[in-house]
């Protein structure tokens, strides 16, 4: 007795169905690989907030032109300031005269020339030494000059104890002893100049160069 023949089952109890023709694989679902409606992830940015890192920050640049121009400009109106300061010091009433020297004199100008670079000329070394040595010359003319003053003012104060038998003297003004007879006023600032007066020259480039780096780091 034959028995009806039945078609094998597929695992899970479901029939294979013939359709006569191969079967193609399933399209790619949209995502690459993700479920559909639900987007790759993507790309983060490697740094918090989606901003790149801020530029690393450099010295303020400034203008080297400027910088030189204004620093000799403040050292002669300084140079001039010392001059007047040491004359109108100076007792010349006395033979010879006598010359007060002020503290802080050759600081402040010093002072005065390293800021005017710093300011206008930015975090750059070179010129915080030219100001170093424009603030060194500007003391340097600001004595010679206030000593031509001084020597002007202690030949008035003598042609004028003289009186009438003097009155026709011929007085060289400050100029005229600084520029005509710059030697022998060198030599008698030299003959005079103290410890207190080398002081000041030293201190007053070192008081450029150390307002200059303040000023540029701050």
């Amino acid at each position: 007795m034959s028995q009806n023949w039945q078609q094998p089952q597929q695992p899970g109890g479901y029939p294979q169905q013939q359709t006569g023709y191969p079967q193609q694989p399933a399209a790619p679902q949209p995502g690459y690989g993700y479920p559909q409606g639900q987007q790759a992830p993507q790309p983060q940015p490697q740094f918090g907030g989606g901003f790149p890192p801020p530029a690393p920050q450099v010295g303020r640049q400034g203008n080297p032109l400027a910088a030189v121009g204004a620093a000799v400009m403040a050292a002669l109106v300084g140079a001039l300031a010392y001059a007047f300061l040491l004359s109108a010091l100076a007792d010349t009433d006395k033979n010879p005269p006598e010359v007060t020297k002020f503290a802080y004199a050759g600081v402040a100008l010093g002072a005065l020339v390293g800021f005017v670079v710093a300011k206008l000329g930015g975090r750059n070394v070179a010129l915080w030494v030219v100001g170093a040595a424009l603030a060194l010359g500007a003391v340097f003319l600001g004595e010679l000059y206030g000593y031509a003053m001084i020597m002007n003012d202690a030949a008035s104060n003598y042609v004028a104890d003289l009186g009438s038998a003097a009155a026709s003297a011929k007085i060289p003004s400050a100029n005229e002893i600084f520029f005509e007879h710059f030697g022998d006023l060198f030599d008698s600032w030299k003959e005079d100049a103290d410890a207190i007066t080398w002081i000041f020259l030293i201190l007053s480039p070192v008081a450029a160069a150390s307002t200059a780096f303040r000023i540029s780091n701050r």
